[in-house]
């Protein structure tokens, strides 16, 4: 499809859209992902079988959480991305539109995960998640890869080897925590769904020195490495 002839006066409004768009997607799947809860029916209650149900929904519960916190990162990893962006080609267009595609499986996966999360020895609903998992971290650092092109101009100002480094550590270290995470399940069903709960100290404390150099390394446009080195330290 031929990029479209928008006037330079319009590229703010619909880079704006755009941006509203994919908000809106996101928040329609974080959304989603609570569907899955239904509030225990017991014909006869007693707190014992009220905790006995709720206990049965602790893996879950659990699925919920983590699924809750990846669309949630994503949508962060997405917001930082496009804060760089100036101007759109179709192309980007359809590469978001395809992220956005691995953003909406995302509660569907995370049913099925939900639905037999109980049910440890299978490994099917976990995998088909993980490969979900994988599948928007490759589409969002396609778009990121794209984005950070040089020869596009598509970002308000040149990003440094480093932040692109770091923008891929970012999306990738999830996928690669889970993709560890499906290979234990084989061994250790119950550890290995753990696993991804360890991805917040990881992402905290694991890339303290490439986050450094790319803060130190960028500068932006009327901004010099003195004033530049001074906000990395803040």
């Amino acid at each position: 499809m031929a990029q479209a002839r928008h006037s330079v006066h319009k590229t703010n409004f619909q880079l704006d859209r755009i941006s509203f768009f994919t908000d809106g997607v996101f928040a329609i799947a974080i959304t989603l992902l609570v569907i899955e809860f239904k509030v225990p029916v017991i014909e006869h209650p007693t707190d014992h079988l009220l905790w006995d149900a709720l206990k049965e929904m602790a893996w879950k519960l659990l699925g919920f959480i983590i699924s809750f916190c990846i669309v949630g990162y994503y949508w962060s990893v997405h917001h930082r991305i496009f804060g760089y962006v100036k101007k759109y080609t179709s192309r980007l267009v359809w590469l978001n539109l395809l992220f956005l595609f691995s953003v909406v499986l995302l509660p569907f996966t995370s049913g099925l995960l939900g639905e037999y999360a109980s049910e440890t020895e299978l490994r099917l609903p976990y995998a088909i998640y993980v490969i979900n998992i994988c599948l928007t971290a490759f589409m969002n650092a396609l778009l990121w890869l794209y984005l950070s092109n040089h020869n596009l101009d598509l970002l308000t100002h040149k990003i440094s080897k480093n932040r692109i480094l770091l923008g891929l550590y970012f999306t990738l270290v999830v996928p690669i925590i889970f993709l560890i995470s499906l290979g234990l399940i084989f061994f250790y069903p119950t550890l290995g769904r753990l696993v991804p709960l360890f991805i917040p100290l990881i992402l905290k404390y694991g890339m303290n020195g490439l986050s450094s150099r790319a803060n130190i390394n960028e500068i932006l446009p009327n901004e010099s490495p003195l004033n530049n080195l001074d906000s990395s330290s803040e």
